[in-house]
């Protein structure tokens, strides 16, 4: 019973996911992309810290990996938050999409490794 409701809820984890990331990279609108982008990358974070409390307190390599997938989602909003004061067009634009990668990376990990595929 109870390994079902997990198997039910990583699948709606990974159904939010994905559906997060494709908007993220779709919607051309400005403001509700930069919502978007700060809640993937707490929801990354999110993931992170879950799937690092699920392990027991002796896997610290595997704790260490968990932590690094957080870190690519924090890493994506100090990308994010101090590349935006360019002011050239292209290289704003670069600098997201290299903030935005960054946090899909750390949510695309961060659910592999709740699946145990990392």
């Amino acid at each position: 019973m109870a390994i079902g409701i997990f198997m039910l809820l990583f699948l709606i984890m990974s159904l939010i996911s994905l559906a997060g990331i494709l908007l993220l990279f779709l919607w051309k609108d400005g403001s509700r992309r930069e919502a978007l982008f700060y809640l993937l990358a707490a929801w990354g974070l999110l993931i992170s810290f879950c799937s690092i409390i699920s392990l027991p307190s002796n896997f610290i390599a595997s704790r260490l990996v968990s932590f690094a997938f957080g870190l690519l989602s924090a890493v994506g909003i100090f990308w994010h938050r101090n590349l935006e004061k360019k002011t050239d067009p292209q290289t704003k634009k670069a600098s997201h999409t290299v903030s935005f990668l960054l946090v899909a990376a750390s949510i695309l990990l961060g659910i592999l490794k709740l699946y145990g595929l990392v």
